[in-house]
């Protein structure tokens, strides 16, 4: 049953001369033709120049348990798509996203992994002074920043005001030395001194409540200072798209990333592969690169190690999946067996292998 089910979709494929068959003799089957290209750790050739990788290998997987032949193509993506198109290419296999303008033109199979686009920095040039300067410069900061100086400013008033009668030493003359005292005391109560001894009741209410609030507001002013240096550990102030538009972003083209950043507005500059958009990130030529997640961690991991760094910021989700020709019968086994891998535990050791992480379902 099983090889006339293959036997039906190679003839449906034009893989097998219609004027042999198993009953007439030996049926000549052409191999299908699989594209792929550079995509590490999705589909790359090895030290054997043999091709590898998470895609590969999970195609692999589906043909022999198919029983189907086939050859691989290396070809760059847009050529992926005009020959599955034009009926030159049968499938295609790599880290291939599926879009809606994509689905127009050809078939997908299930997806089968899920990310995002990330963002990658030069490890060395990101822990310069001031990249670390920037980090620790936030919103956050400045906000508790200008809480403190409104404190001391309302503070210094109030001490004046209460102190004024009861301390004319240090409080007495003109209003604006009065206050100037005043500010200097809030100042150095909010600093932890022990040295100021209002006389007045009201003015050591007040000095033991600006002693709590500054308790409160250093301990807050600590955990930002040590939030900001240590979450993503080599953060260049990147938490939104948006700032990606005041440095020099590099991606690949083509690719979703560019076609992202392209409908953000961002200004960037591509490169061909994302070997030579790496390569350009680790010389300080840029100093962000915006690509699939799941790739930049496997170059930071491997061959880019100590080299770039993997923000922990993810944009714009996206699927994997195997391009297929349009109408192909291919899709419907494929699916199958593409469903049944995956809800087995060598579907996750695979990932594991080459990106050290489980996969979340």
């Amino acid at each position: 049953m099983a090889t006339s089910t293959l036997l039906l979709v190679l003839l449906a494929l034009g893989q097998v001369d219609p004027a042999e068959t198993p009953d007439g003799g030996a049926a000549e089957t052409k191999p299908l033709v699989v594209a792929t290209k550079e995509s590490p750790p999705f589909s790359f050739r090895g030290a054997d120049g043999q091709w590898k990788g998470i895609s590969v290998e999970l195609w692999r997987h589906m043909a022999n348990e198919l029983g189907l032949e086939y050859e691989f193509r290396e070809m760059p993506l847009d050529e992926m798509f005009e020959g599955l198109e034009k009926g030159d290419v049968d499938i295609a296999v790599a880290a291939i996203s599926v879009t809606a303008d994509r689905h127009k033109r050809v078939d997908f199979c299930h997806p089968y992994f899920t990310t995002g686009l990330g963002v990658a920095v030069n490890a060395e040039h990101s822990s310069g002074g001031w990249r670390v300067l920037r980090r620790i410069i936030s919103t956050r900061l400045l906000t508790i920043v200008s809480i403190m100086i409104g404190i001391v400013l309302v503070c210094g008033i109030l001490f004046w005001f209460f102190e004024r009668q009861s301390n004319e030493q240090m409080f007495g003359g003109k209003r604006r030395k009065g206050i100037g005292m005043g500010m200097w005391w809030s100042t150095i109560v909010l600093l932890g001194h022990k040295g100021v001894f209002p006389v007045s009741v009201s003015g050591r209410v007040l000095a033991c409540g600006a002693m709590l609030a500054s308790i409160l507001l250093f301990s807050i002013l600590t955990g930002v200072i040590t939030s900001a240096l240590t979450i993503g550990h080599m953060d260049v102030g990147i938490s939104h798209p948006g700032d990606l538009r005041r440095i020099k972003t590099i991606t690949v083209e083509p690719s979703t990333s560019a076609e992202f950043l392209r409908a953000k507005r961002i200004p960037f500059r591509s490169y061909p592969t994302i070997a030579e958009a790496a390569q350009a990130l680790a010389g300080v030529r840029s100093e962000a690169l915006v690509y699939d997640e799941a790739q930049l961690k496997y170059l930071a991991n491997t061959e880019y190690y100590g080299r770039i760094h993997v923000l922990s910021v993810s944009f714009h989700t996206q699927d994997y999946a195997i391009a297929l020709q349009p109408g192909s019968p291919l899709r419907k086994p494929l699916n199958q067996s593409l469903l049944n891998y995956r809800a087995s535990e060598g579907w996750h050791e695979l990932v594991y292998r080459y990106l050290g992480e489980e996969v979340v379902d």
